[in-house]
C-alpha cells in the first residue's frame, strides 16, 4: 500500500511545504513584532443599495448574537434580494474585519455550513468576469443539501487590494500587508440561493455577483 505522500506529485509537495514554512515564519514573526495598524474607517456596507436592477431587498436582517460574538465582525450586512421577474432569490452576507491581529476573522463557509448539517454535493472554483474590470475574480461554488433542501453557495474574500477564493491566501498576505500597508483588513462575501433548479441557481448567484462586486469594491476603496 502506498502512503499518502507517494500519491502527491513532487511539485505539489514542494508547494505545500513552502506554504507551511511561510505560514510558520509569519506566525512566529507576528508574535514577536508589534506592528500598529492604521486607524481605518469601516467601508459603510449598509449604503449598498436595497435594489440592484431587478433584484430588491425588503430590509436588513440580523445574525444571532452568539454568531456575532463568535465572529466579531466590525461591520456586516445580511439581506435577501428577490428578483420577481425571474422568481429567484439570493441571500447576501458580507462580513468585514478591520484587522486579523486578533482571534477573530472570517469563518469559511466551507467549514461552517457542513458544521451546521449541510452536506457538500459538489464544489468548484470559478472565474467570474466583472463588467469594467480587466481581470476576472475567483469565487468558490458549492451545492449543499440538508434533508429535502438544496442550496447553491458562492463566496469569496475581498479588500481594497485583492480578491481571492482560497482561505490560506489571507494568511500568506498577512505579514506583507502589515509591513507594507500597515493593515490586515478583509471581508467575506457570501451568496446563497435555493437550488431546486440545479446549476441555474449558480447563474442567479453569478449574475448577482456582477452587480454587487463593483459596489463593494467602491466601499472598500473608500477605506484607503
Amino acid at each position: 500500500m502506498h502512503s499518502a505522500v507517494n500519491f502527491m506529485k513532487p511539485a505539489r509537495w514542494g508547494v505545500f511545504l513552502a506554504v507551511c514554512f511561510i505560514l510558520i515564519l509569519q506566525t512566529a514573526a507576528s508574535r514577536v513584532l508589534l506592528i500598529p495598524e492604521r486607524n481605518l474607517p469601516t467601508p459603510q456596507l449598509h449604503t449598498v443599495p436595497m435594489q440592484l436592477e431587478s433584484w430588491k431587498a425588503s430590509g436588513e436582517q440580523v445574525i444571532e448574537e452568539s454568531v456575532v460574538e463568535y465572529l466579531h465582525p466590525d461591520e456586516y450586512i445580511l439581506r435577501n434580494y428577490v428578483n420577481e421577474t425571474e422568481s429567484a432569490s439570493v441571500g447576501l452576507f458580507v462580513a468585514h474585519f478591520n484587522s486579523l491581529q486578533n482571534s477573530f476573522g472570517p469563518h469559511s463557509p466551507r467549514a461552517c455550513l457542513p458544521g451546521a448539517g449541510w452536506l457538500v454535493r459538489s464544489s468548484n472554483t470559478a472565474l467570474v468576469e466583472i463588467p469594467g474590470r480587466r481581470q476576472s475574480i475567483p469565487v468558490n461554488e458549492y451545492i449543499l443539501e440538508k434533508s429535502d433542501n438544496r442550496i447553491a453557495v458562492v463566496y469569496w474574500y475581498q479588500n481594497d487590494r485583492d480578491v481571492w477564493a482560497e482561505e490560506f491566501h489571507a494568511k500568506l498576505r498577512f505579514l506583507p500587508d502589515l509591513i507594507r500597508y500597515r493593515r490586515s483588513d478583509v471581508s467575506l462575501v457570501r451568496l446563497v440561493s435555493p437550488s431546486e433548479r440545479g446549476e441555474e441557481n449558480f447563474r442567479n448567484c453569478l449574475q448577482f455577483t456582477k452587480l454587487v462586486f463593483p459596489l463593494l469594491a467602491e466601499r472598500f476603496a473608500s477605506t484607503r
